[in-house]
């Protein structure tokens, strides 16, 4: 029987061709979200930072990170090759790209960074040691003053909050697909998928070493966050 992690490699190698299409019909505001993460990037625009982008998969965050910075130095890195591919022939043309094969739960950081971005993928890792871990990697890549931005789905303590979010989450979904494949979706994000709750995410991040953790966009069970390591 696959394990969890080669499920969602499988999953993301499958459908890397029509992520781009899918991401906007299934998660709400998508735009809005990743323009929130790109906003909550700031440096002067033509000073030379270096980026990770975890969870890269098809470029989408890459390309508008160095659309605003065109001289960053920006890592791409995905556990998904399809994506990568996708991403690298997205990307074309810019400078200063790079692009890596890799799981972000045994991934080492190569140097120091001035920011670390992921969007849609750390909800893929257990709370709890797992995430704690995650973070302080993070954390300890990062170099004084760094940011760390994430845009991710979560989850509510109050269950009838949480079926708030999941009923406006469906309400979206079924503007594009059927109820069927909103049931398969759904199936899917039991099995693939371990939000926390954004108080937990805080938490993990303060017990990384972060000390202010900032909410730029929120959207029911949608969220962008920032925390920035300290001088």
């Amino acid at each position: 029987m696959k394990k969890r992690k080669d499920k969602i490699r499988d999953h993301f190698q499958k459908e890397a061709v029509i992520f781009d299409e899918r991401v906007v019909k299934v998660a709400p505001n998508y735009r809005d979200m990743i323009e929130a993460l790109v906003a909550a990037i700031q440096f002067k625009k033509k000073k030379p930072i270096k980026i990770a982008d975890l969870g890269g998969g098809t470029g989408t965050v890459t390309y508008l990170v160095k659309k605003k910075f065109p001289k960053a130095q920006v890592t791409c890195i995905d556990i998904s090759q399809n994506m990568l591919d996708i991403a690298c022939a997205k990307l074309k043309g810019m400078s200063n790209v790079e692009f890596v094969l890799a799981d972000i739960e045994n991934l080492k950081f190569n140097g120091k960074y001035d920011a670390i971005v992921s969007s849609l993928v750390l909800h893929h890792v257990e709370p709890g040691k797992n995430k704690a871990e995650v973070y302080r990697k993070i954390y300890g890549a990062l170099k004084n003053g760094g940011l760390f931005v994430n845009a991710d789905i979560i989850v509510s303590a109050d269950k009838n909050i949480q079926q708030i979010y999941l009923n406006k989450w469906a309400e979206f979904i079924l503007k594009s697909f059927s109820r069927k494949q909103l049931e398969h979706n759904h199936r899917r994000y039991k099995r693939e998928d371990r939000p926390a709750t954004l108080q937990n995410e805080i938490n993990a991040l303060k017990q990384a070493g972060f000390k202010k953790v900032e909410i730029f966009w929120k959207y029911y069970n949608f969220v962008t966050y920032s925390a920035q390591k300290n001088n």
